[in-house]
């Protein structure tokens, strides 16, 4: 099974500079690679990625923010949202980040993810659930979200109790956005924000997490919302896409029809 992942992965990839999250499990690298590091948990609908993510990503390496940064879409199974089939979306960030060392993706579902990454913290209830914490040794996890998945988050209780907690994730949620939400505990956030929002009611934490950094969006004209639109309008897309995603928008004929 993890061989014919990495080979769905690599195919066509032949330059792949990114790291597979499955090729680090296969070779026993994983714990070595990320002990003592800080890796950015970096999740979002990505439906499609557009250059304002992938800016957000570079901008947060660049300075020294996250050594890494673990890429991560939420997988669908919601009752309010549709979303572009996952392996689609998947394919989208292998294209985008190909050429980036620093950039982790993986095709593992948000179980798997949490397994890989994380071990059951006994005794330990979140939210009256059993919780998990990492199996890696003085690895930081930082969330990275928009400011707009911020500051309606911070509006809801009941989601806050769970957002990015590290509460094990059950059968029901393996495949499911909320699975993603769970699936790492992180102790602080980085906000990509657009020219204008304002976090002030934050008061710079999250309920009992800090805002580590905000970070403007170097292609404030990007959206997914956008992107969508303008392809359903028969509109160019080439200067608010990387060129491996717009491949794959056009080969799959994606967002046409709606």
């Amino acid at each position: 099974m993890l061989r014919t992942l990495l080979l769905t992965f690599c195919m066509g990839i032949t330059s792949a500079h990114a790291i597979i999250l499955e090729e680090m499990i296969q070779s026993g690298t994983l714990k070595s690679s990320l002990s003592g590091k800080k890796v950015g948990y970096y999740i979002g609908s990505f439906d499609p990625l557009h250059l304002g993510h992938e800016g957000v990503t570079k901008e947060i390496l660049d300075q020294g923010l996250c050594d890494f940064v673990l890429i991560y879409p939420a997988w669908g199974g919601d009752v309010y949202k549709t979303r572009t089939d996952i392996s689609l979306r998947l394919d989208m960030l292998v294209a985008a980040f190909k050429d980036n060392p620093n950039v982790i993706v993986t095709r593992l579902n948000a179980q798997d993810l949490q397994s890989t990454f994380m071990q059951e913290n006994e005794g330990h209830l979140i939210a009256d659930k059993p919780s998990v914490k990492s199996a890696i040794e003085d690895v930081k996890y930082i969330g990275i979200i928009g400011s707009d998945t911020a500051l309606s988050m911070v509006k809801d209780a009941k989601k806050l109790s769970v957002f990015m907690r590290g509460i094990k994730i059950s059968d029901k949620y393996k495949e499911h956005t909320i699975g993603a939400l769970m699936a790492i505990p992180v102790s602080e956030f980085i906000i990509s924000t657009r020219e204008g929002d304002s976090l002030q009611e934050l008061e710079g934490k999250i309920e009992d997490r800090p805002v580590l950094k905000s970070i403007v969006a170097s292609h404030p004209d990007s959206s997914s919302t956008k992107v969508r639109a303008l392809v359903k309008s028969g509109k160019p897309i080439k200067d608010l896409v990387s060129p491996g995603v717009l491949e794959i928008i056009e080969k799959n004929k994606l967002y046409q029809g709606e």
